[in-house]
């Protein structure tokens, strides 16, 4: 079950070098600086909620943390979470805006999150299929690396979590209208504010639909409705309630694509090319509804009781094109499936600070419990006929399967968690925390994992922390899928391990983050057979790395920033019957990823602002053999937003344009996106 090992090794010394010289370069500034988020080159990014951790500033993690704000959401007119995060050097798209992720949007430190590795609100939800609607959340968080210790199974490669938007103090409204090639027309409508006897009750309410063709041909067709509300019930005691609702249908999207034997690329299609097989959609329901009261005990402690239910249910025709033949030749695979899966989760925490001596605790205890069901209809996979990729297909496929539901899984995961982080003084402090796991997958398997952290914190100054950090996660063990002669078997939960060592610095006009890492999983292996494809669990993956990434307000009117991330992604203790991968580097992971970013306000234009981004994505590995190479790319990115007053109201347009050079590539997303032009208007009252 233990599928890795502790390393044979230490993290390489001049990475420790690397994050301690950005420290001892900060620890040089002022001491007297005022708070970070005072300005605008890192609002909303000072804060998280980290599960277990408890609710704390994200520089006083021992852990690399990456937060997308609302302000950051709305300036690059974002649709979906790889565009979310195009900042971080280290998070790779899986998926376009306008088609449907397998199982993840994105990669992280060359690593897919699973449909599990997903939060709202610190509540499981899936993504199999559906991106969550960034338009209702106030922010988006990634954990890198095992989150096991903080929020449960998950993937190593981390844990998103969404932050719905709450109740403003102060009345707020806003309509915004959209427009995005090739035609798909949005609008948007905001409102919050608070009422009743000595403004007790809060709200926010938000309604978002999108509608219209796709750039490569496709129909889409999203509805989005989100509710906050809290009531201030004393001066100790609130409380909050969420809902989500998201209807994303898909008609004829683009094939997805896959490489079958090759060990030569086709010449990749422009993004805006129609090769849809009509008939064929992917159509699903997203939803939660959460409730909790919070308890502010003292100043020192607070508590916390919150209950959440989440559903997603899907339909779907979808088409798989196997690319067999360099000049672009495939087949035509239409596959038919469908379910709906539920969690529901309960959960209770208290933390807070107390002294013993000379020592100064931050404690955070709590206990969950999560049942998960699942349901799945009758599967179809037909060949339907071939295909070119320069030659639109003339075929068709409509739906004809059955869709009756039967009960396909049923989970339940009961938790047991403590954290103490406790203040030795002189700007140390040492943290040390476990969860226990109780995992029951009927039918599967049944396991009762300790999953441990440790960590150890050093701030030379008040915007400076140094980490090093150890932690723990079980991954539950995946069910096979369709294209293996051993589909639908479960394989076994396997444990993941990182060591990372760190440095965050926060000075009002700049900022930077620094860390290496050493993670080691089971590896999932394609292993080839004479009767066909076998996935099998053998040995480990082993990712090393260095991420490096910082903000810098050159002027009042002028940032600049960037990052990169070199990664040595390796397979390794293979079984003889996998000896010929050993030492490959891991399939879908580059070694390098580099981003530069720059915004820029006109001064001699009052409300005129400029943006401009440049994404470096490194060569990829398609297969663990590395016989087949997808080649590195450079995108480049810009925008403008204009904010002015009509009649004393504030009024903002924006227009954008993605992959500027309308570049043509592969990506691990399949076929790259084309030249894309976005604009907008936003009223505020």
């Amino acid at each position: 079950m233990r599928a890795s090992v502790l390393p044979r090794r230490a993290l390489r010394p001049a990475l420790l070098a690397l994050s301690l010289s950005l420290a001892c370069t900060a620890h040089a500034q002022s001491r007297s600086a005022t708070e970070l988020d005072a300005v605008k080159v890192t609002a909303e990014r000072t804060h998280t909620d980290t599960g277990a951790l408890g609710d704390r500033p994200v520089r006083d993690t021992p852990f690399a943390i990456s937060v997308i704000g609302r302000e950051d959401i709305e300036k690059r007119q974002v649709v979906s979470l790889g565009e979310a995060f195009l900042t971080d050097p280290s998070v790779v798209t899986q998926v376009s805006a306008y088609a449907s992720g397998w199982s993840s949007p994105i990669r992280n430190r060359g690593i897919d999150l699973s449909y599990d590795s997903y939060r709202v609100n610190g509540l499981q939800v899936s993504s199999w299929g559906t991106e969550w609607p960034l338009e209702v959340m106030e922010q988006v968080e990634l954990l890198k690396g095992p989150g096991g210790f903080m929020y449960g199974f998950g993937q190593p490669g981390g844990i998103i979590n969404y932050v719905t938007k709450k109740p403003t103090d102060t009345p707020t409204f806003s309509a915004q209208l959209g427009w995005r090639e090739q035609g798909i027309v949005s609008g948007q409508v905001d409102a919050g504010g608070r009422f009743g006897n000595e403004q007790m009750f809060g709200y926010r309410f938000n309604a978002y639909q999108e509608k219209g063709e796709t750039f490569n041909g496709g129909e889409v067709d999203r509805k989005v409705g989100a509710l906050s509300l809290d009531a201030r019930l004393s001066d100790s005691l609130t409380w909050t309630f969420d809902g989500v609702f998201q209807q994303r249908d898909l008609g004829e999207e683009s094939p997805q694509y896959y490489f079958i034997g090759l060990t030569e690329l086709p010449r990749p299609i422009a993004g805006d090319v129609n090769n849809a097989i009509p008939g064929t959609f992917y159509d699903t329901r997203s939803s939660l509804l959460s409730t909790a009261l919070h308890w502010q005990i003292n100043s020192d402690w607070k508590a916390s009781l919150s209950y959440g239910y989440t559903s997603s249910w899907n339909d779907v025709n979808k088409i798989f094109a196997y690319i067999d033949d360099v000049n672009g030749d495939y087949d035509i695979n239409a596959y038919e499936l469908g379910g709906k899966s539920e969690w529901k989760l309960a959960q209770a925490i208290v933390q807070g600070r107390f002294q013993t001596g000379p020592l100064s605790h931050q404690l955070v205890a709590g206990v969950s419990h999560q049942t998960g069901l699942g349901w799945d209809r009758p599967y179809e996979w037909n060949n339907i006929g071939r295909g070119n990729l320069y030659q639109r297909p003339t075929v068709r496929h409509d739906a004809v399967g059955s869709h009756e539901l039967t009960r396909g899984s049923e989970t339940i995961q009961q938790a047991v968690f403590l954290s103490d982080t406790v203040d030795v003084g002189h700007g140390w402090s040492l943290l040390a925390g476990a969860r226990y796991n109780d995992f029951e997958n009927k039918g599967s398997y049944h396991t009762y994992p300790v999953t441990p952290t440790y960590a150890v914190m050093y701030k030379p100054a008040d915007e400076v922390t140094l980490y090093t950090s150890y932690v723990e996660s079980l991954e539950a063990g995946s069910r096979v899928g369709s294209d293996y002669i051993n589909a639908g078997d479960v394989l076994d939960p396997t444990i993941s391990k990182q060591f990372e060592i760190g440095a965050k610095i926060e000075y009002p006009r700049w900022n930077a983050n620094a860390a290496a890492f050493r993670l080691e999983r089971g590896a999932n292996i394609d292993r080839l057979t004479s009767a066909g494809k076998l996935l099998v669990q053998d040995g480990i993956t082993l990712y090393e790395g260095v991420e490096v990434s910082g903000n810098v307000l050159l002027s009042d009117a002028f940032s600049l920033g960037g990052g990169v991330t070199w990664l040595d992604p390796t397979y390794d203790k293979l079984s003889p019957d996998s000896i010929t991968q050993q030492g490959n580097r891991t399939a879908g992971a580059a070694r390098w990823n580099g981003v530069v970013h720059a915004d820029y306000s006109v001064q001699q234009v009052e409300g005129l602002s400029l943006y401009a981004l440049a994404r470096y994505y490194g060569d990829v590995y398609y297969d663990a053999e590395n016989t087949l190479k997808l080649p590195d790319y450079t995108l480049v990115n810009a925008g403008v937003g204009y904010r002015m007053q009509a009649n004393g109201h504030p009024v903002t347009w924006r227009a954008s344009v993605e992959n500027l050079a309308n570049k043509k590539y592969w990506s691990n997303a399949g076929i790259g996106l084309p030249r894309t032009f976005a604009v907008s208007v936003r009223f505020d009252l």
